[in-house]
This record gives structure tokens, C-alpha cells and sequence, in this order.
């Protein structure tokens, strides 16, 4: 009685109600600084064209030091004397600088690879723009004012409609990457990417293409032939009509040819046309 007590916030929570708080307050100051550290330290490369009208933040005249490992992409890194693409090729041994790349596809697989190969060279080179991109864009990505166009430096309008008039479309891409002078082309995913005769049609034009070689792709991008070579090198495999055949009749061993190819025979001694020779 006449006593006054002091009673404090922490007084009223458990201990372990108290240490997911300590917790919680951990994390948002992690993320915070994680933050900051893409943000604040980021070079122009990460953000260029990508944010309009924002205001800058009060106060920071210099990207924020900070002992953090994500501080791996900031303009510190952008310090080596190498500042051509010629100079970074030869000094890695190459006789190919890339410096013209024409993007063989649209939408979001066309925007990311701009966007990364900016982000490069920004990194290595100190300019964004050391490489100069020529993307294809139909009728129908130009009517949508398509983002990838706005982030190339050209752009070539093809034909519009099914992807087998564009950008499946070998015939169009190598006439476009011979057209317009390039040293590489860029694929992406899907439409021509899988199809060997667009890294070979682009060999014998003298052009890169940006991924897996001819042979490779005729034999991994088969699942044919696929299942064959894994099995040429004892990969476990469930049976099939490629099980039998061999020698002493029994998996189908690659024997690849000159081209580095499965031969047509084999290839078609798994094959199975119809539910017959199922």
C-alpha cells in the first residue's frame, strides 16, 4: 500500500513474445539494408530507362559505403583499364569481339537479354552501350509499342502473324544477320533457338550464334536422339523402342557420325510410325 510501480512495455510480453520482436526487427533492418545496397550503390546500367519522374533522395550526394557482399555490382567494380570490347576479347585469348548482336526473338526473352548484356557491359566495360543490339519486331509487336523494341538500337519489321513467318523462321533471321552486317545472333527460347540449322546456316556465313552448336543441339534437342546418346553412355533408361537393336539386340548406341550426328538408320530403328511397329 502507497507503493507506485513502473510498469514497462516489456513487463507485459513473454520473453518469447519479446525475441520474435527482437527477431522481426533483425530482419527489417537486413532488408533495409539490402536495399540499399542494390539501390543506393546500383550504376546507372540497372536502372536506366526503367524508372521516369522519381525524385532523388534527399541527402545523398555518394553511393553509401557498406561492408555488405552485395556490394559485388557498384560503379567500385568498374575500374579495370580495359575499356573496349576488342581489348577485353584479346585479353582473354578471343579473336571475335561481339559488338553487333542481332535478337532473334520478342517479348520478355528479347527484353531481359538486352537489359543483361547492357548490365555487362556497363560492368566490364565501363559503357552500356558498347554493344549495339538489332532486334526483329513484327506488325503486331510495333502496334504495341513492345518494350524490347524501345531498348534496341534498330529494329527490322518482319513479316507478322504465326512465329513460322518470324522468329522460327531460319530463312528470315540469317538473311536479316547477313543484311545487317552483325557478329552474333541471339536466339532466346523457344521458336528457332532448337533448331540446328539455324547455328549451322549462320557457321557457314561466318556469324556466331549465341548457343549450343549444330551437332549438339541435333542430338539434345531430339528426344530421339536424346534417349539414344544417354544410353550410348549407360544412362538407366526405362524401355522403349530404342532398347532394341543394338548389339546382342540391345540399346541402340549413338555411332556418331562426321557431323557429330546420330546416322539416319539408327535414328530411324527407334522410331516408331505407328501403332503397329509399337
Amino acid at each position: 500500500r502507497g507503493r507506485k510501480f513502473k510498469i514497462s512495455f516489456s513487463d507485459m510480453v513473454s520473453p518469447k513474445l519479446r525475441r520474435n520482436y527482437a527477431l522481426a526487427a533483425a530482419c527489417i533492418a537486413a532488408a533495409l539494408a539490402t536495399a540499399a545496397a542494390f539501390t543506393v550503390n546500383a550504376p546507372p546500367a540497372f536502372t536506366n530507362g526503367l524508372v521516369k519522374n522519381a525524385s532523388p533522395m534527399a541527402g545523398i550526394q555518394q553511393p553509401i559505403e557498406t561492408s555488405s557482399a552485395l556490394k559485388a555490382a557498384t560503379l567500385d567494380d568498374v575500374s579495370s583499364s580495359i575499356t573496349t570490347m576488342e581489348d577485353y576479347v584479346a585479353d582473354r585469348g578471343g579473336n571475335l569481339p561481339i559488338k553487333k548482336i542481332l535478337i532473334a526473338n520478342n517479348g520478355m526473352a528479347a527484353t531481359k537479354a538486352m537489359l543483361s548484356m547492357k548490365q555487362w557491359a556497363y560492368m566490364q566495360l565501363g559503357d552500356e552501350k558498347a554493344i549495339t543490339f538489332v532486334a526483329m519486331a513484327t506488325p503486331e509487336d510495333l502496334k504495341a509499342n513492345a518494350e524490347f523494341v524501345r531498348l534496341a538500337d534498330a529494329f527490322v519489321e518482319v513479316p507478322g502473324g504465326k512465329n513460322s513467318n518470324n522468329y522460327a523462321n531460319v530463312e528470315v533471321i540469317t538473311k536479316i544477320a547477313q543484311e545487317q552486317g552483325v557478329d552474333a545472333v541471339w536466339p532466346g527460347w523457344g521458336h528457332a533457338s532448337e533448331n540446328p540449322a539455324l547455328p549451322n546456316t549462320l557457321k557457314a556465313m561466318g556469324i556466331k550464334f549465341i548457343g549450343p552448336p549444330g551437332p549438339v543441339m541435333s542430338v539434345l534437342g531430339d528426344k530421339i536422339a536424346a534417349n539414344i546418346l544417354a544410353q550410348t553412355a549407360e544412362v538407366p533408361s526405362i524401355p522403349w523402342s530404342g532398347s532394341y537393336g543394338g548389339p546382342d539386340d540391345g540399346p541402340l548406341q549413338a555411332n556418331l557420325n562426321e557431323e557429330g550426328t546420330i546416322p539416319d538408320d539408327i535414328f530411324e530403328m527407334a522410331t516408331c510410325r505407328n501403332v503397329e511397329e509399337a
